[in-house]
């Protein structure tokens, strides 16, 4: 993804402007989206790199927290390293993590546009230098994709649907269009990755929008916006996990491992039926998949 002219998303209400949000970084490449495979969670934020850079805030601000990395805050998020919060109008808060030691100010607590924040570093969890942003909304108790909020970036690059199989019983199954299948209630699965198109190599990113349907008749939707945490059934008082709140799937119902996603279960009944998986990034561009297939008793 390519930085697009310096458009801002406004917020408004009756038609005047309550706020904007801006770019954390003057030089951007997107090197992780929204709600990717984290080993056992939704990646919360996206990442962004481009070297070691002054980091803005989004939009102006209030400090609410600060952290410089090897303080004792034991109930703090593991991994973030040194990290700032913000809090902004409409209830928004901004997490900035990564940031490079020594380049916190202590002392500073109103930020405008032009004020840095920080430096872009690799600090806590990181295997090189980039900027993780996380944007909460308060009033609605969400984490939100920060595309959702910043000025649109240049893409025309299609997501990937590399594959499409069912599952039923242990072994997965890979569709062709035309196969012949059996009678079954089987689960869907895809292989579905953006890519980064500012290099030459594989560098793949979670699509925004997943569709699964069934003779036309939409079976799931997954759309990539925002995360709510809810209480985890079974795990005692306080136990919570975060859930994509369009669907209130959690991780490990959506995710069967890195890139491949459950999509849904269907009925394959005799006859004649047809399965289509559509894929969408944030900036519009579509891809799909549909396959044809012939189901015995």
């Amino acid at each position: 993804m390519r930085r697009s002219l310096p458009v801002f998303l406004l917020i408004c209400l009756g038609g005047v402007v309550l706020f904007a949000f801006d770019w954390p970084l003057e030089q951007i490449v997107m090197t992780s989206t929204f709600g990717e495979h984290r080993g056992d969670h939704f990646h919360a934020g996206i990442d962004l790199g481009g070297g070691e850079q002054s980091i803005f805030p989004i939009s102006p601000g209030e400090l609410v927290f600060s952290y410089r990395e090897g303080e004792d805050f034991s109930s703090l998020p593991v991994g973030l390293g040194n990290f700032i919060v913000l809090q902004h109008q409409g209830g928004i808060r901004s997490l900035y993590a990564h940031l490079a030691e020594g380049s916190l100010d202590p002392t500073r607590r109103l930020y405008d546009r032009s004020q840095p924040l920080g430096v872009v570093g690799s600090s806590g969890y990181s295997s090189g230098k980039h900027l993780h942003l996380t944007i909460i909304d308060t009033e609605m108790d969400t984490i939100i994709n920060p595309l959702l909020l910043l000025p649109p970036l240049l893409d025309a690059q299609a997501p990937v649907i590399k594959d499409v199989s069912i599952r039923a019983g242990q072994d997965l199954i890979g569709l062709e269009d035309g196969m012949t299948v059996n009678r079954a209630e089987v689960e869907v699965f895809a292989t579905i990755y953006d890519l980064r198109e500012d290099i030459s190599f594989l560098w793949k990113l979670a699509p925004y929008k997943v569709f699964l349907s069934q003779d036309g008749r939409e079976i799931s939707n997954l759309i990539f916006d925002s995360l709510v945490s809810i209480q985890t059934a079974g795990q005692g008082l306080g136990a919570r996990q975060l859930v994509l709140i369009n669907t209130e799937r959690e991780f490990s119902r959506l995710y069967e491992a890195p890139w491949l996603l459950r999509l849904g279960k269907i009925n394959l009944v005799p006859g004649e039926t047809a399965l289509t998986v559509f894929a969408a990034d944030f900036a519009g561009n579509e891809s799909s998949k549909e396959y044809a297939l012939t189901v015995l008793e």
